[in-house]
């Protein structure tokens, strides 16, 4: 997230250039404008072409422009960081120096209402409010905002996220595809961790560390494989390299040597996202990835996929895994909520 975004509209900006934003306040009034808080807005059928993340990072970047000494925590500084977020949050999150002060408000984005229909067009679009917290953190600026530390962000997240959501974080954290400064070391994260005051919490984050693994390469492999921990199936090995007797097959994204099963994680970006694609198109990727698992079966084994679906349904991951004959043990006793 980048800040202010091009298409948003600062009653500041446009009293400075013309002497008065009074044509901003018609054009919301026409119907025209979005006002996502007050004195910033948005194109109205732009704003509702949006998808929602977008229109989250918009409604950061509003109140970033309106109020200059916002600092963003938890869930929304995880998205300034581009670290791995389970879904689009339900409000923005600030740190506030006074604890009166703490607590949440409602979305503030509206529009006109058209006085033939009464309809405002924004019933269909989900709003964002804003959560106060407080807490002792440090802070930084990042990206043009006002966030909580790469490190105080993580930890934050960690012990108040579900367990699969914070071994996502913590692996993409770690690993090296991160550029310069945006990434941590295991010794970096344990350190911090000990000035929680709350032993429990210095306890989620060193389980969390245990379990992470930068050998990960997405959010939804990070999930998977701290469900496939909780469901009490065996630790699969990662991008394990396979081959031929045509050469190079690929790595996959799971694989369990004793019992001849390789699992592979499909997130849609694989199909969906340009960079992903390359030259080819989404079609000449699913036949490719079909060949790719024929060559994988042709070895002998048992290749069972799953995708966001089974994810969020962790039940059905389960009934995947047992079917492709991976035993089952006693699920693991990990606290999947231990703060909010």
């Amino acid at each position: 997230m980048n800040s202010p975004p091009p298409a948003l509209i600062l009653a500041s900006r446009r009293r400075a250039l013309t002497g008065s934003s009074r044509s901003l306040s018609r054009a919301y009034s026409k119907g025209e404008l979005v006002r996502v808080r007050a004195g910033a807005y948005y194109n109205k059928p732009a704003w509702l072409s949006l998808k929602a993340w977008e229109r989250y990072s918009v409604t950061v970047a509003a109140v970033a422009a309106t109020d200059p000494s916002a600092t963003f925590c938890y869930l929304t500084a995880l998205r300034i960081w581009h670290l791995p977020s389970p879904r689009v949050p339900d409000h923005v999150h600030l740190l506030t120096p006074s604890p009166h002060k703490a607590g949440k408000h409602p979305p503030t984005t509206t529009a006109a209402q058209d006085p033939k229909t009464g309809s405002s067009g924004l019933e269909a679009a989900r709003g964002y409010g804003v959560s106060r917290h407080h807490w002792q953190a440090s802070v930084v600026r990042h990206r043009g905002f006002g966030v909580t530390s790469l490190v105080q962000t993580v930890l934050d997240c960690i012990v108040r996220m579900e367990f699969p959501e914070a071994t996502a974080v913590a692996d993409h954290v770690l690993g090296g595809r991160r550029a310069e400064g945006e990434r941590l070391t295991r010794n970096e994260i344990e350190e911090a961790s000990g000035f929680f005051a709350s032993a429990a919490k210095r306890r989620r984050v060193l389980e969390v560390l245990a379990f992470a693994d930068e050998a990960a390469e997405s959010a939804g492999e990070s999930r998977s494989r701290a469900l496939i921990h909780v469901l009490g199936f065996p630790a699969p090995v990662l991008q394990q390299a396979f081959y031929d007797s045509q050469g190079f097959i690929g790595r996959t994204d799971f694989f369990w040597p004793e019992f001849g099963v390789i699992g592979e994680f499909d997130g849609d970006a694989k199909y969906l996202d340009d960079d992903l694609l390359g030259d080819r198109t989404a079609r000449e990727t699913v036949l490719a990835e079909k060949k790719r698992e024929d060559r994988l079966r042709a070895l002998g084994y048992t290749v069972v996929r799953w995708d966001w679906k089974s994810v969020k349904k962790p039940d059905l991951l389960g009934q995947k895994l047992a079917a492709a004959g991976l035993p089952r043990r006693n699920p693991r006793r990990v606290d999947q909520t231990p703060w909010r």
